[in-house]
């Protein structure tokens, strides 16, 4: 006979997580930051492993995830222009132009040397005072969670139970108990 393998269980944990990928990358794209070249909604993604005895669901994203997710606070040290080099590469994707002191756009003097410095300005900002948080992985994993993960688990897991019992007892009745 097959090896009991939890398939109802596995399904549930599946749709959970298929759940919580596409309301995580739909706060990417509708919220007010996180959503730039698109890389970091790709990278959602899940592991799932069902056994016997554990069940592992594991979510995974880029490293720079963690700080759209959770917000990051102020720096108390240089990190040696690491985030320097981000900032400055997407000022320069959004071509972000230096405003007069009216609000106008300015013509542009020193393309590169103007863009750097409104690099440093929102990287000095960033060091500073940090930024808050989106949310987008945890507002979605926490609704799925709240909403329906304990009633599919306990439903699904009645049935794994209920197949369990009866591949234990088919294996008893058919003499292959190795006790």
């Amino acid at each position: 006979m097959a090896e009991f393998e939890g398939e109802h269980i596995k399904r549930a944990l599946k749709k959970f997580g298929q759940k919580t990928i596409q309301r995580a990358a739909a706060n990417l794209v509708n919220g007010k930051r996180g959503y730039d070249t698109g890389a970091l909604m790709k990278s959602l993604d899940y592991d799932l492993a069902v056994t016997l005895n554990s069940f592992m669901l594991k979510f995974d994203y880029l490293d720079y995830g963690e700080e759209i997710d959770k917000g990051r606070k102020r720096s108390t040290k240089s990190n040696g222009g690491v985030l320097f080099n981000k900032i400055l590469g997407w000022v320069q994707r959004k071509n972000l132009r230096p405003r007069s002191s009216t609000g106008q756009f300015e013509a542009w003097k020193n393309k590169t040397q103007q863009q750097r410095s409104i690099a440093f300005l929102v990287t000095r900002k960033i060091h500073r005072f940090g930024y808050e948080g989106t949310g987008f992985f945890t507002k979605a994993f926490d609704y799925h969670y709240k909403k329906t993960l304990p009633s599919s688990i306990k439903k699904a897991y009645m049935l794994d139970f209920d197949s369990f019992m009866k591949y234990t007892l088919d294996e008893i009745n058919n003499g292959n108990n190795r006790n």
